[in-house]
């Protein structure tokens, strides 16, 4: 695994163990977190601060969200490609299990950009 995947591996490592300040340290200040706007948290995101914000909103919409990266792979230009499992409860109680891609563009041991891949319908209607 090169740098910029332990870059990446750092930051879900932070945000599984609730350590939101921690996760924010590895984004840069002028990142971009890119999630479909379709999602009740969708939006572009920036810098550390937008990551929180986009954090917080997508634990608000939720009941209880357990995403679990299966691997963190390094592409030949250096971007990391980050296939998630997830599983969520609404707060009406339905569950979803679902997959999603992250891909990362990390520079100078921060993330610069990130966005967010998956079913969005399904997780919408989950919510719903």
């Amino acid at each position: 695994m090169g740098q910029n995947a332990d870059t990446v591996r750092t930051a879900w490592d932070a945000f599984l163990n609730a350590d939101l300040e921690g996760s924010a340290a590895t984004t840069a200040d002028d990142a971009e977190i890119v999630i479909p706007e379709t999602l009740p948290w969708g939006g572009t995101y920036h810098g550390p601060d937008g990551l929180k914000e986009m954090i917080m909103k997508l634990l608000g919409s939720v009941a209880e969200a357990r995403p679990e990266p299966k691997a963190f792979l390094e592409t030949d230009d250096g971007h990391v490609v980050t296939p998630v499992t997830g599983w969520l409860r609404s707060k009406s109680g339905k569950e979803l299990t679902e997959s999603a891609l992250w891909l990362y563009e990390v520079d100078n041991g921060k993330v610069k950009r990130a966005e967010f891949f998956s079913d969005t319908a399904g997780i919408r209607d989950t919510l719903a």
